[in-house]
């Protein structure tokens, strides 16, 4: 167990063991890229749901034997600095991209 994790970040998941990378759907994951992802979002003035898309950067890579199946999730840092768990079989998770496609790393705007 990794004893000097980010405070900010969740205690992982009974089960889960720790990976650098992993690939899911044909797309290689990696500590320290940056992801966007689909977040779930209810508006009680309309009382429905919607998904937003938002980024952050893969902190901690897990993968969770959830009945004998693997379930890879990563933990997270928005730019703000506020921790967020994404999971791969739930929140659509890929490279952000922009107008004219993907988004290099050090890009300036």
């Amino acid at each position: 167990m990794n004893t000097t994790r980010d405070p900010r970040l969740p205690r992982p998941m009974d089960l889960a063991r720790e990976v650098a990378q992993l690939e899911h759907d044909g797309h290689p994951f990696a500590v320290g890229q940056r992801i966007a992802y689909d977040v779930r979002v209810y508006d009680y003035k309309k009382d429905r749901t919607h998904d937003e898309r938002q980024e952050a950067v893969i902190v901690e890579l897990w993968i969770e034997d959830w009945h004998g199946r693997d379930l890879p999730y990563a933990e997270c840092l928005t730019d703000e600095g506020t921790a967020s768990r994404v999971w791969f079989h739930r929140d659509k998770p890929g490279t952000p991209m922009g107008v004219t496609g993907r988004i290099d790393p050090n890009a300036l705007f």
